[in-house]
């Protein structure tokens, strides 16, 4: 990761702001005073503010839909700012392995630095590039508990006869055996192109939200599902008789 000096009115940043209108409000902390925190925050620091985005979602999904957030990080890669400053943490996600995909596109991928005032957060120093090391430990280590815990609970399935897991998207079970579903592996296959393309996960998940294309139940997709249809190699290696691969029936959720 690289380190920018940001100083002076030179700085080009981004502010974001965003409120759950369904979960319990955060005292003193609605958007006005949020926008509030992050104008104060640059005006201390010399920058010049380019933009504020403000969202409002509306659902208690862990996966909320973000298309400010998603747009801010598409556009991470074209030198319009120089890093996103947001009030804290949780206006990003509270999703610690959502978070991760966030810094590893729009951070270490596309150089734009991240600004959490709350939290000190700071990924132009080393103790920001510490705490994004910490975060990457956190969500392997995460992965694989719920790896290992699938396991588990696949062993126990086993012992008493019963199925394991969910089809993983490109496939369905019949009659206990893994089915190719030809639509799934269409749109795998077309994950696969727009990756090859250079395009980030947020940018495939709206690609395949505005055409209407289903994720595996009918949803709409999020990046991580994005990813973890992108990263299981099943299309291409695994055999249908097989037991599908722990990962990608742990993750899938939608």
């Amino acid at each position: 990761m690289r380190f920018l000096s940001l100083k002076g009115p030179n700085v080009r940043v981004i502010g974001y702001t965003c409120l759950n209108t369904l979960s319990q409000q955060p005292k003193n902390f609605g958007l006005d005073e949020q926008e509030r925190i992050i104008q104060e925050h640059v005006e201390a620091n010399n920058w010049e503010l380019v933009g504020m985005y403000q969202e409002l979602t509306d659902t208690n999904s862990g996966q909320q839909q973000q298309p400010k957030l998603v747009e801010i990080i598409e556009s991470s890669n074209k030198g319009k700012f120089d890093a996103l400053v947001i009030p804290r943490l949780d206006r990003l996600t509270r999703n610690i392995r959502q978070l991760n995909t966030l810094i590893s596109e729009m951070c270490i991928k596309n150089g734009v630095e991240l600004i959490s005032i709350e939290e000190g957060l700071d990924t132009r120093n080393e103790s920001g590039e510490l705490a994004v090391r910490i975060i990457d430990i956190i969500t392997k280590w995460d992965t694989k508990r719920i790896s290992d815990r699938t396991r588990e609970i696949i062993a126990r399935k086993r012992a008493k006869g019963e199925r394991v897991g969910h089809a993983p998207f490109g496939f369905t079970y019949r009659n206990k055996k893994l089915v190719a579903v030809e639509q799934e592996l269409k749109t795998v296959r077309l994950i696969r192109e727009q990756r090859d393309k250079g395009h980030s996960y947020h940018k495939i998940a709206k690609f395949l939200n505005e055409r209407k294309i289903p994720s595996k139940r009918g949803g709409i997709w999020y990046a991580e599902t994005v990813k973890t249809v992108y990263q299981n190699a099943l299309s291409e290696r695994h055999r249908p008789d097989e037991d599908p691969p722990l990962r990608q029936a742990a993750d899938m959720g939608d």
